[in-house]
């Protein structure tokens, strides 16, 4: 007795099953809408703060054009040599291809991916190169800071603070002072803001 009472409870449930079934074929659901598909870009370059640190410190990255010598009449006159064309002091001159320089934003980019440097710290280093360059055009002293020699002393075990005692602390120290001073410059002091 006890089996029949469950056979008949799982023939109702089937009973129930088959009856609910088709009506929920039958219902309509809306088609789910497939995101947009966002590509993204092969390269770290197109971040904004990198972009935003590449245009801030833009004259670090540009090489300086070397100055052809010119006469007095504004003529640039070829370099003077006592030699064949060709060779330096008896040995052929071997030219060399230019390594092909990258944009200051793959260079930030490098400096964040490759060198694994934080968006602080980088913005750090920038500023005291761009201040060392200041001081050496200013006073003469640290003409010989590069980008390259800070990333060796600061790989090298030397921390911000030693550099910091080094050099100076800079003027600028994070991204957001850069996105402030980087405002000041573009509005040149003429924001029409609202008044606080």
């Amino acid at each position: 007795m006890f089996t029949k009472k469950w056979f008949g409870l799982l023939i109702a449930m089937v009973m129930l099953v088959a009856t609910a079934s088709p009506a929920f074929a039958q219902a309509e659901t809306e088609p789910l809408e497939e995101p947009a598909v966002v590509e993204e870009s092969s390269s770290f370059a197109d971040h904004p703060i990198v972009k935003l640190l590449a245009s801030f410190f833009k004259s670090l990255f540009v090489a300086p054009e070397v100055e052809e010598p010119a006469d007095e009449g504004g003529e640039i006159l070829p370099p003077e040599t006592n030699e064949d064309p060709g060779t330096e002091g008896g040995e052929p001159v071997v030219e060399t291809t230019p390594e092909p320089t990258l944009a200051p934003e793959e260079q930030v980019a490098a400096l964040h991916t490759d060198e694994d440097l934080g968006f602080g710290e980088i913005t750090k280093l920038l500023q005291i190169v761009s201040e060392a360059q200041a001081a050496c055009a200013a006073e003469g002293i640290h003409c010989d800071v590069t980008l390259d020699s800070l990333l060796e002393e600061y790989d090298s075990g030397n921390g911000m603070g030693g550099l910091y005692a080094k050099y100076g602390k800079p003027e600028i120290t994070g991204v957001g002072q850069v996105k402030n001073a980087d405002k000041e410059k573009t509005n040149n002091g003429k924001a029409n803001g609202k008044n606080k």
